[in-house]
């Protein structure tokens, strides 16, 4: 059975536009056009990925997000046209797994899918001995290394524990008060600088080995793992 993406969209040629680029890639798709009816739909159809537009008609998207992130399984991209960074900022902090800004390409869309399904997989094959898989790419925790095509680099501990936690969430794109919260358990007393410091760090590791991931950042916003 294909996989169900709900589409939570007032705009109808938009929703048109999103719903053919979905079904060409073979994924059962159905339109809420407002707010109300996006949550109504939602736990019957029981969808893997909900695309949702931040400005709706009935009730805002910020608050849609709240409440499917309490009660759905289900990854929610939010997407906008015009919504400032702290909306995004918001939405991120809500529940909401990224953001895509319109208009995007069909390719885009797609593989924010693709990304938020592979994660899914990921996280029920994730051994619980220590062991995690990324890119091809294999971290291990009891040696804080990071082993890739018989190329291997040790990494400090937070080093360790930030990759651990961009891997566990790949596709996803974190605040940088999200990685401070877990990785340091601190978002007051830590600058948010030293989290770009080691991101800088991680990348010439994960360069040394060879795999096949990149972190990329957003401005103002955070970081996101990506495989390449």
């Amino acid at each position: 059975m294909s996989e169900r993406i709900l589409i939570i969209e007032d705009d109808a040629d938009v929703a048109a536009f999103e719903k053919v680029i979905l079904e060409r890639a073979g994924y059962e798709v159905r339109i809420a056009s407002t707010g109300s009816a996006g949550l109504e739909a939602e736990p019957a159809f029981k969808p893997a990925v909900v695309l949702l537009d931040v400005e709706l008609p009935d009730i805002s998207g910020l608050d849609v997000c709240t409440s499917l992130a309490n009660s759905s399984d289900a990854f929610i991209l939010m997407v906008s046209a015009h919504s400032s960074e702290n909306d995004v900022l918001k939405g991120l902090g809500l529940g909401a797994d990224d953001y895509i800004r319109k208009p995007f390409s069909p390719n885009e869309l797609v593989a924010r899918v693709q990304s938020f399904l592979r994660r899914r997989e990921r996280s029920r094959k994730t051994e619980q001995e220590g062991r995690l898989q990324t890119g091809g790419a294999t971290m291990v925790r009891d040696f804080h290394t990071l082993e890739n095509s018989g190329k291997s680099v040790t990494l400090t501990a937070l080093e360790f524990r930030l990759l651990w936690y961009l891997a566990e969430n790949v596709g996803k794109l974190l605040t940088r008060a999200q990685i401070l919260e877990r990785v340091w358990n601190d978002v007051s007393g830590v600058p948010t600088r030293v989290v770009d410091v080691h991101v800088a760090a991680l990348r010439k590791k994960l360069n040394e080995v060879a795999a096949t991931l990149n972190i990329s950042s957003v401005r103002g916003i955070g970081y996101r793992l990506d495989e390449r």
